[in-house]
C-alpha cells in the first residue's frame, strides 16, 4: 500500500511474514544545499540522543530495552539532488511478544521527532554542546583516514564550484563552527514544516491499522516539492588533476569519471554491468590485472553513483607507481570498450550482480530503501524478477557502449612527502 496522507507526506506499508521483526523508516527529504547539510547532520545526533520525554541517553536506552531491545537510529544520506534524514526503528514482530510493540514503537518515534529536548525555543545547551563537540571530533578524525580523504578530495575536484555536490553528505567543520542551539532549533522547525516525509512500515502488519497509527502525527501539508533526483554534471575536455602531500606511507590515487546513464532507465542495467566488469567486483579487470597480476595496488576498485552520474576508482599504491597504475587503469576501461573480455567473464559478472541483488531481498533495510526509490524514481524495478530481466538482457555491445560513455574527468593523488 502506498498513499499520500497529505501533500508531501507519504505512507508506504509493506506487509510480509518474511521476517521476525517490524521495521519503521521515516525519511525527511529536502533539496541538497551546502547551507543545510551540516545542520541536518548535527540535528540527527541531537534527536537520536534524547528528547523531552527521555531527557537523558540512559532514559532513552532504558525505554528501548523495555521494548524487547528495539533498535533505533538516525542518519543522513545524499541521493543526487536530495539530502535525506532517515529515522529507523526495528522491533520484534508482534507475533512473538506478549503485547503489541508496533503501537509503542510509533508512539516512541512521535515523541522523538515532535518533542525534542528544547527549552524556550532552543535545544538543551548541554546536549547541544556535547553533540557538536562529538561531530567536530569525528570530522577532524577524517583527516587521519587517508582513503576517505582521497575519496572526498577527488569528488571535491570533480564537482568543482558546485558546492552542494562537492560537500560531504555529513557536512564540514567550517559550517559546524557557526551553529548554535537556537539556530539549529530554528532549522529543526523549518525542516519539520517543509521537508517531504515518507513513512515506510515493513512486517506482518495490517495496512489499515498502520495508517491509523500515523494519521494523527502533526505533519502539515508541504508546499515544497521534491526536485528531480538525478544530478548530471556537464563534461569538460581536460582532466583535472590535484596532488596533495601528507605524512603517509601508502599513496592513494583516485579517479572520477562522468558516466552517461539514465537513472533506472534502459541504459542503467548496461552501465551497472560495465562498471562491475571494469572495477566493481572481485571478478573485475581492475582487481584481476592491477591488483593481482601486476601487484601494483594494495586495493583497486570502482563504485558507481547512479544518482550523480559518477564512477569513482579508488586505489592504494606506492607513490612511484602512479603513472604505471594510471596507464593500467586506462587500459582496463579500454578493454571493456573494445570488448576484450570473454563471454564466460561477462556471464559471471552478471550472475554476481543477480546473486548480490537476490541476497539483498532478504534484508528489511534493502526493501524499505527500495520502496523509497520506487517512489522517487518511477523507472526503478518493482521486484527482483524485473531487475533480473533487465540484467539478463544486457549484451556485449551494450556493455561496450556503456563503458565508452565513461569519461575521465579528475584524478586526485594523495602521497607521502618523500614517496615519489
Amino acid at each position: 500500500m502506498r498513499k499520500e496522507m497529505k501533500p508531501g507526506v507519504w505512507l508506504i506499508v509493506l506487509p510480509t511474514t518474511q521476517f521476525k521483526t517490524t521495521r519503521i523508516n521515516v525519511q525527511f527529504l529536502a533539496p541538497l544545499q551546502r547551507a543545510t547539510v551540516t545542520k541536518r547532520t548535527l540535528l540527527t545526533s541531537l534527536l537520536e540522543t534524547n528528547s523531552a520525554v527521555y531527557p537523558t541517553q540512559a532514559a532513552l536506552s532504558a525505554h528501548l530495552e523495555s521494548l524487547y531491545g528495539a533498535n533505533f537510529s538516525i542518519g543522513v544520506a545524499r541521493e543526487g539532488k536530495l539530502h535525506r534524514i532517515g529515522v529507523t526503528m526495528s522491533t520484534v514482530d508482534d507475533r512473538f511478544t506478549d503485547a503489541p510493540l508496533l503501537p509503542q514503537a510509533a508512539a516512541f518515534l512521535r515523541t522523538i521527532l515532535f518533542e525534542p529536548n528544547m527549552q524556550a525555543g532552543s535545544f538543551d545547551e548541554a546536549t547541544f554542546a556535547r553533540e557538536k563537540e562529538n561531530l567536530d571530533h569525528y570530522l577532524a578524525s577524517l583527516d587521519d583516514d587517508r582513503q576517505t580523504q582521497a575519496a572526498l578530495g577527488v569528488q571535491q575536484l570533480y564537482f568543482g564550484a558546485d558546492q552542494d555536490q562537492a560537500i560531504p553528505s555529513f557536512g564540514t567543520r567550517e559550517d559546524l563552527a557557526s551553529l548554535t542551539a537556537s539556530s539549529l532549533a530554528a532549522y529543526y522547525q523549518e525542516m519539520m514544516q517543509h521537508d517531504q516525509v515518507i513513512i515506510t512500515v515493513l512486517g506482518d502488519v495490517d495496512p489499515k491499522q498502520v495508517a491509523a497509527l500515523f494519521a494523527d502525527w502533526p505533519l502539515d501539508a508541504r508546499s515544497q516539492t521534491v526536485p528531480a533526483v538525478a544530478f548530471d554534471l556537464p563534461t569538460h575536455p581536460d582532466v583535472l588533476t590535484q596532488t596533495t602531500k601528507v605524512n603517509a606511507q601508502q599513496a592513494k590515487f583516485d579517479l572520477a569519471y562522468h558516466v552517461e546513464t539514465d537513472l533506472m532507465g534502459p541504459k542503467y542495467a548496461a552501465t551497472l554491468v560495465a562498471e562491475e566488469l571494469f572495477g566493481g567486483s572481485s571478478l573485475s579487470l581492475l582487481f584481476t590485472n592491477v591488483r593481482e597480476k601486476a601487484s601494483l595496488a594494495y586495493y583497486a576498485s570502482s563504485m558507481f553513483d547512479a544518482f550523480r552520474g559518477l564512477m569513482l576508482v579508488q586505489t592504494g599504491i606506492e607513490g612511484k607507481d602512479r603513472q604505471q597504475v594510471a596507464d593500467l587503469i586506462r587500459d582496463q576501461l579500454a578493454a571493456v570498450v573494445n570488448g576484450d573480455f570473454s563471454d564466460a567473464l561477462l556471464k559471471a559478472v552478471k550472475d554476481g550482480i543477480l546473486d548480490h541483488q537476490r541476497a539483498a531481498y532478504d534484508s528489511p533495510r534493502f526493501l524499505t530503501n527500495q520502496a523509497l526509490y520506487q517512489l522517487l524514481v518511477p523507472d526503478a524495478p518493482q521486484n527482483f524478477d524485473e531487475f533480473a530481466q533487465r540484467i539478463k538482457a544486457v549484451d556485449r555491445q551494450a556493455v561496450q557502449q556503456a563503458a565508452a560513455d565513461m569519461k575521465l574527468q579528475a584524478t586526485y593523488f594523495l602521497t607521502g612527502e618523500d614517496s615519489e
